[in-house]
């Protein structure tokens, strides 16, 4: 069997968990693994890989990706270096050790909904990760047709909490079609991860920033061979108007456990910037004479929610 070129770089454009889709420089797709010593390789990544041995796939006739320009190659390859990365998102693992999940991120959209209820200390989180890795985030208050007056309620609150630190809050709906077009507008030219709990619609996001989704995720499962059904890990979809979004599993729980007490601290924006004109250095913004947080707290200008969920994802608690 002849040598075959090696692509000078590819992209993961899916996470299968052990197999990986790439997409390369030449325009093909494929199936790839990694080499132990790398690390975990995440959606979104550059990589180099080398080409193994012909898959039992190489007979067939090469599959014709709808939408993903290139035929499919038939040879299987493995992942021989990761290129650095501009970002990287991440969550703590049962070993309280950062857990990659998406690489080389621009921005984060925090995708939140009355049904299952709003949790705002999730979104905090993700502002903190967000912060943490020098990507902007977006709030999405998805599921607006859902909303009563309870919910209603706590959905206004939550985005002028949000507007007031001075993050962009997108009210979107399947339903109805609100906020696709300013939530599309908000994806372009931007590399996007959906992140959130499961149930709040994310699927139901993309089908309409992506009427051909299902084609889409049915060439990734021939690519595979995993099956249509198959839940990944991440997948990357390139987006018509510039850029990309990435699909992330929906998540309980997001724990930030890795990061230290100052990242937190940083990653709540306006708690960092009071606590400059706190009158101690060290102050930890609960007893200290002079603290410019519990001054703000009295006078409201500050989200007695935010800074609780401070303490508590300070304190490292779930």
């Amino acid at each position: 069997m002849g040598s075959k070129t090696v692509a000078s770089s590819a992209r993961v454009i899916a996470n299968y968990g052990a197999e990986l889709v790439l997409s390369t420089d030449t325009g093909e797709y494929l199936t790839a693994t990694n080499q132990k010593k790398l690390g975990l390789v995440v959606c979104g990544d550059l990589v180099e890989f080398k080409f193994l041995a012909e898959s039992s796939t190489a007979k067939q006739t090469p599959i014709q990706a709808p939408n993903l320009q290139g035929d499919i190659a038939t040879g299987h390859a493995q992942v021989t270096k990761i290129e650095k990365r501009i970002s990287t998102l991440a969550r703590t693992d049962r070993r309280r050790q950062a857990k990659p999940i998406a690489a080389n991120l621009t921005q984060l959209v925090a995708v939140t909904a009355p049904k299952p209820p709003f949790d705002p200390l999730l979104l905090d989180r993700y502002s903190v990760a967000a912060h943490h890795i020098g990507v902007d985030m977006t709030v999405v208050i998805n599921k607006t047709d859902l909303l009563d007056d309870q919910s209603r309620e706590s959905a206004d609150t939550l985005e002028k909490i949000y507007r007031d630190i001075g993050y962009q809050v997108i009210r979107c709906s399947r339903e109805t079609s609100q906020g696709i077009e300013q939530l599309a507008l908000a994806l372009k030219d931007q590399v996007s991860i959906l992140v959130g709990q499961s149930g709040v619609g994310k699927s139901s996001l993309l089908n309409e920033l992506l009427p051909d989704i299902e084609t889409r995720t049915g060439a990734l499962s021939k690519i595979s061979g995993l099956g249509r059904h198959t839940t990944t890990v991440t997948t990357w979809f390139d987006l018509p108007t510039g850029g990309a979004i990435i699909d992330s599993a929906g998540v309980r729980q997001f724990a930030l456990d890795h990061l230290s007490e100052i990242d937190i601290q940083a990653g709540f924006r306006e708690i960092s910037e009071l606590s400059m004109q706190c009158k101690f250095n060290d102050c930890i913004h609960v007893h200290e004479p002079e603290c410019a947080v519990q001054e703000a707290l009295k006078q409201n200008l500050l989200s007695r929610q935010r800074y609780e969920h401070f303490l508590s994802m300070r304190q490292k608690d779930e």
